[in-house]
């Protein structure tokens, strides 16, 4: 497996946007501030949404480098 900067910078953008939505949240909720509750509510699915997908391209992209051709099945028994 190589190095792929790429995927740490999409977990660190998705982590951010979550963190970011607790922290609205949580200040739309102090504050009594309607819209930046519903901000904050908003970000977190967006947040984790962006976690599941840029794993799930990461495993796309390691399951692609694998050779199918390198499984190699004897039937000749």
């Amino acid at each position: 497996m190589r190095f792929q900067p790429f995927n740490i910078f999409g977990r660190l953008l998705a982590s951010a946007v979550v963190v970011a939505g607790f922290y609205l949240l949580w200040l739309g909720f102090v504050e009594s501030n309607l819209v930046k509750a519903i901000l904050g509510g908003v970000l977190i699915p967006a947040g984790l949404y962006l976690m599941v997908s840029s794993r799930r391209k990461e495993i796309q992209r390691e399951s692609e480098s694998n050779d199918p051709a390198e499984i190699a099945t004897d039937e000749s028994e």
